[in-house]
């Protein structure tokens, strides 16, 4: 992916290209326009260094939005983390899970949507107005598609009539825009963000790969550009960088490899939150 020190540059280039970063929820009140820029971080792992990236944002002129996994939020000194990159200025809310939680079971899911709601905006001081699904590449399903599907459901629509879902909403929010995410550990175009629920192979597949320096361009092309950076895989050094990408990619060949193996991907499906980390 890029580094901590590449990503300052990165955002200070588009300062000075004239392109400030802006929180999704600006999309509630906001109509999408050339130029429009909105980083997204889904938060899975190693909040320290979501606040370091909040820091860095800060410092550069950016805001963003950080969609945080509930169940980080029970770790020591979580609470804490979470509010600093509120107080920072960024927008701080959920990266739901609950459809894949709660094996397709939408009245626990409703539960525990609403628990973990509860608990972000206690700890960001920040109403909960955005929300982004986790995909999860290794879990198997029966009766739904993806957590997408919770957003989809016309009860959840209902629950929630003003919340936004950034995946889900993408077509309607922003007809004419770009969806980038690093993906596979490497910046790509997502086209069919709303629609895929496939396997993390086809939604790469959809993609077009494209360099941190295509950014800039990209997002005048655009009517609105979401990109889409997963905290945890940023690095403090090249080498680092290296080895993580090394690891990520050993493991996914080993997975593709075995997934034929009925009992394979069942253990896989079982254990399926073990991906977030990487």
């Amino acid at each position: 992916m890029i580094t901590f020190d590449a990503y300052r540059r990165v955002l200070l280039e588009l300062v000075a290209a004239g392109i400030r970063s802006q929180p999704v929820r600006v999309l509630a009140g906001s109509q999408p326009a050339p130029g429009m820029l909105l980083i997204k971080h889904d938060v899975e792992d190693r909040i320290d260094r979501a606040v370091r990236l909040a820091e860095i944002e800060t410092e550069c002129g950016h805001l963003a939005t950080y969609y945080f996994q509930g169940r980080l939020l029970h770790a020591p000194g979580a609470a804490e983390q979470v509010r600093k990159i509120a107080d920072l200025g960024h927008e701080v809310t959920y990266h739901y899970d609950v459809l894949d939680a709660c094996d397709g079971d939408y009245q626990a899911a409703t539960a525990e949507f609403d628990g973990y709601r509860a608990l972000i905006e206690a700890a960001s001081g920040q109403a909960v107005e955005t929300v982004c699904p986790h995909g999860n590449p290794t879990k198997l399903r029966d009766g739904w598609r993806s957590n997408k599907d919770f957003f989809r459901s016309a009860d959840t629509r209902a629950r929630y009539p003003d919340m936004i879902d950034i995946v889900v909403d993408f077509p309607e929010r922003l007809p004419q825009g770009c969806y980038v995410s690093d993906a596979g550990f490497a910046l790509r175009i997502i086209r069919n963000v709303a629609g895929n629920d496939q396997s993390n192979e086809a939604a790469i597949a959809d993609g077009a790969a494209i360099d941190w320096r295509d950014l800039e361009p990209l997002i005048r092309q655009s009517s609105g550009l979401v990109l889409s950076i997963h905290p945890h895989r940023i690095q403090t050094s090249g080498t680092r960088l290296r080895l993580q990408r090394w690891r990520f990619k050993v493991l996914r060949s080993g997975y593709r490899l075995t997934k034929r193996v009925p009992f394979v991907r069942k253990i896989a499906s079982r254990f399926y939150t073990s991906t977030q980390k990487f």
